[in-house]
């Protein structure tokens, strides 16, 4: 009676399994493994209980054989376990680098808006200044007019209540000058 396996060697090199975030699939790739440890118990059993019949030739050319594709299945494993170990660590490089990135993009874009911010801060401030310097020189014209119409306003003879009667003793005799006058004519 020979051995059938249902798992051929061409199935195990082109086995793939699905990626996962940190590399391949662990649960498929232990359900993968499961299954060929179980064809190896299988295997074994059917030797141990006495089901295959052959001479010690044979059993040493299926031993080999057997020894043999068990290495092929460990070397897949191993490589199928260092390429998942690869793009997981491929995926983290990539993902620190797009983090990376953000977080310079982020810093420029701070960085612009502080120094757009003081920029508008100065405007301000030369703002503020031309506008307190444009109201000061306003305040003294404003006061030397002011002075200068107090000052006219003291000086008018109105104000003054000797000025005023010199002032009616001057229209009372210019009037009377001028009305004598107008007589005579």
């Amino acid at each position: 009676m020979s051995i059938k396996f249902d798992i051929t060697p061409i199935e195990i090199k082109h086995k793939e399994f699905k990626g996962s975030l940190f590399g391949f699939s662990k649960k498929e790739v232990q359900e993968y493994l499961q299954l060929i440890s179980a064809q190896m118990e299988d295997l074994i059993a059917q030797k141990d209980n006495g089901h295959e019949k052959a001479n010690i030739f044979d059993d040493r050319a299926q031993s080999a054989l057997l020894n043999e594709q068990l290495q092929k299945k460990e070397e897949l494993i191993s490589r199928t376990l260092m390429q998942a170990e690869n793009t997981k660590n491929e995926i983290l490089r990539n993902a620190n680098q797009e983090a990376e990135n953000i977080v310079r993009s982020a810093e420029l874009a701070a960085k612009k808006a502080i120094d757009d911010t003081k920029q508008y801060i100065n405007s301000l401030k030369h703002h503020y200044e031309t506008t307190k310097e444009i109201k000061r020189q306003f305040l003294m014209e404003t006061h030397a007019q002011a002075t200068t119409f107090v000052k006219r306003i003291e000086q008018d003879p109105l104000m003054d209540k000797s000025k005023e009667s010199e002032m009616d003793s001057g229209f009372a005799q210019a009037s009377h000058i001028n009305l004598e006058q107008q007589d005579d004519k």
